[in-house]
């Protein structure tokens, strides 16, 4: 049992030496591999129940965890070779071979260590020829005759040995395999070399298709320096930076919003004296405003509720007609501030329309360009305003009270 203990030790050193290594399609459903071999088996000192020399085949399933680390099961059955008639003193009772096609079977569950690999590393793609350590642990089961009286028995075991592997073509898919290997039994007293079996198998391994495209590891090259870890930071610092001070317009606009809310509700308060049938046109200036950013003339999320206050007035009042009055700010091109001013009363002008159903002939727009006069803050000074045009008529005035 030390010697197992041992044996997983040692893989499990392996596996940690080359953890620092990443590879191009390495997950759970890649690098597996099935194979089958047949050869021969015989008791290492003669001691053991089966003495003749018997063949044997073996099916197996392995799955490389790293190039240089892997794991594995194996079932090996032993072919029955024994003249019936013939037994065996080794216990109390006489052993009688069965009369099956199979006298002996071992399930083993393995790890493998890749002696190449981690000796002189993995470049990439497997070598030609290449020297696997194998050490596992399992359980096998001797069969006896049981028309005499003989049942068959279970047996501990431990396998070590190599696999000689040869790479086969350009993809190197196929392995041809030689399998030198010695077989312990544990009869509940241990084990011992006087109760155990050298084999020698060979066969064919053939290793599925990963998701690299390949049947091997391929190496990811990418190495990182500090100059590209120090860019990484540079740009998430950046990112950083335009949140805060994304974050700090919508507080102020949030603030402006709250702002203008009051001073609707401080105008609504107020009475509002109509002239009716005058001659001349009445113009009123109401109260919401919609504030747009630096060069845009997308009206932002947060302006809508202005937007859809003047739709509920001018739904409210039916006779009403809205001039729709487009801002810039002093900064840059007058030339452009002038297109960028037509622009953000066209972008109101079309939202009252589509989004809000207000009838075109109740609306105008016209753009302004630059202002500095509106607001004493000029990023407030980048707006659309609302001018109401009431109709004429002769000389009738009515004072509506709030």
């Amino acid at each position: 049992m030390k010697k197992l203990y041992l044996a997983f030790a040692m893989i499990a050193s392996v596996c940690s030496a080359n953890a620092q290594t990443s590879y191009v399609g390495s997950k759970f459903t890649d690098n597996w591999s099935i194979g089958l071999q047949g050869g021969v088996y015989e008791p290492t000192m003669g001691q053991n129940i089966i003495k003749d020399m018997r063949p044997a085949i073996n099916l197996e399933i392995q799955k490389q965890i790293t190039p240089v680390f892997g794991v594995g099961v194996n079932y090996m059955v032993g072919i029955n070779a024994t003249n019936a008639n013939s037994r065996s003193m080794t216990f109390a009772n006489a052993y009688f071979p069965p009369k099956t096609a199979i006298d002996f079977s071992n399930l083993s569950f393995n790890g493998m260590v890749n002696l190449m690999n981690f000796f002189g590393g993995y470049k990439g793609q497997p070598r030609c020829f290449e020297t696997v350590l194998r050490v596992g642990a399992g359980w096998g089961y001797v069969m006896g005759d049981r028309s005499q009286g003989v049942i068959g028995r279970n047996v501990e075991t431990f396998t070590t040995g190599l696999d000689l592997n040869f790479n086969m073509g350009k993809a190197k898919a196929w392995q041809i395999n030689l399998k030198p290997q010695i077989t312990y039994y544990s009869w509940g007293k241990g084990f011992d070399v006087r109760q155990s079996h050298l084999q020698l198998l060979a066969g064919v391994t053939y290793k599925f298709k990963n998701s690299n495209g390949t049947h091997n590891f391929v190496i990811n090259n990418k190495k990182y320096t500090q100059e590209d870890v120090d860019a990484l930071n540079a740009r998430i610092n950046a990112y950083k930076s335009e949140q805060d001070a994304l974050n700090r317009t919508v507080s102020q606009n949030n603030k402006t919003i709250a702002d203008l809310k009051q001073e609707l509700a401080a105008e609504r308060s107020k009475e509002k004296t109509i002239i009716n049938n005058t001659t001349n046109t009445t113009t009123t200036q109401l109260a919401p405003v919609v504030i747009f950013g630096q060069g845009k003339k997308v009206i932002d999320a947060s302006q809508r509720p202005s937007v859809a206050m003047i739709a509920t007035y001018m739904k409210n009042h039916p006779e009403s007609k809205v001039r729709i009055q487009g801002y810039a700010s002093p900064e840059g091109n007058a030339e452009l501030n002038q297109k960028l001013s037509e622009a953000r009363a066209q972008a109101v002008y079309d939202m009252l329309v589509k989004t809000y159903g207000i009838s075109k002939d109740r609306l105008s727009c016209k753009g302004m360009g630059v202002t500095d006069e509106l607001f004493d803050e000029n990023d407030w000074n980048r707006v659309a305003t609302f001018i109401e045009t009431n109709p004429t008529s002769t000389t009738t005035t009515t004072t509506v009270t709030k």
